[in-house]
């Protein structure tokens, strides 16, 4: 005859006095060992590692200094200033008015290199106030493996444009990589872009505005860190200063007057320049 299961069961059940070590967790036991105790040490510190690692970001400094260009392709002296393209962001320096040949910008751009991108675009503008800017010279520049490792780079740029490859002069640039921690919790807005189709200028679009512009939002960065200069509003000029240039260049309309004035910010001298440039041409 078979045993019924709670027999069974019954039978299994400890009588008596407990054990003195029932319900407790042994003190002893691989895990308590000092091999694993390192192991998890070094993997607790690898794991901090990889994290750090995670949260960097490879940072450029890129600063335009001057140029040195072999013609001037306007009747007065050039307005000439630079458009620097890192990956997908847009950077430009100020105007060096009448710069000429050889201009001066001492532009120092910072920003995060996107991973992958190793190469650098370059254009030159004559910033003109009725009609587009004309591109004079661009260059492609490789970021050099002494650059990338972290070294400080001085370096002339040889130009191309209608005089030939390599043929416009050369731009004088300082190229500095670093890696710094990402700040990635706040994104500021993309600046509005007009793009005119210009088929002269080949794959080159023609981006309008003299302040530097982003195609894609760069993460704000540690106030350690700089970050891109951000474009400021469009510039209204007043009544009186409308009125002062109309009664120093009565010949321009009102229209013309108030837009080398916009262009210009306000900035009376650089408009007067440009008047007095119109007038020459």
């Amino acid at each position: 005859m078979t045993t019924p299961r709670y027999v069974e069961q019954r039978n299994r059940v400890m009588l008596g006095s407990l054990p003195e070590d029932f319900l407790r967790v042994e003190s002893a036991g691989p895990r308590d060992s000092p091999t694993n105790a390192h192991s998890q040490t070094t993997q607790a510190a690898h794991h901090q590692q990889n994290y750090a690692q995670a949260n960097m970001a490879t940072q450029i400094t890129l600063c335009v200094i001057g140029a040195q260009l072999a013609k001037n392709y306007s009747i007065t002296k050039m307005d000439p200033y630079v458009r620097i393209r890192i990956g997908h962001a847009v950077f430009e320096t100020q105007t060096d008015v009448r710069g000429g040949k050889f201009p001066s910008w001492n532009k120092t751009i910072t920003a995060y290199l996107p991973s992958g991108i190793r190469t650098i675009h370059i254009e030159i503008f004559d910033e003109n106030t009725l009609t587009p800017d004309e591109r004079i010279a661009y260059a492609d520049y490789v970021l050099t493996d002494e650059a990338l490792q972290g070294k400080f780079v001085d370096t002339w740029v040889p130009l191309s444009g209608k005089q030939g490859e390599g043929k416009e002069g050369s731009v004088n640039i300082t190229i500095y990589i670093r890696s710094v921690p990402y700040w990635s919790s706040v994104m500021p807005t993309a600046a509005p872009l007009m793009v005119i189709p210009q088929p002269a200028l080949g794959v080159w679009p023609y981006y309008v505005g003299g302040q530097p512009v982003s195609i894609c939002p760069q993460p704000l960065q540690n106030p350690n860190y700089p970050h891109p200069v951000q474009p400021q509003p469009n510039y209204q000029p007043s009544e009186d200063d409308i009125k002062q240039l109309q009664e120093m260049f009565p010949s321009y309309d009102r229209e013309v007057i108030a837009g080398v004035l916009e262009n210009h910010r306000g900035n009376k001298d650089q408009a007067i320049t440009s008047l007095l440039s119109l007038g020459d041409k």
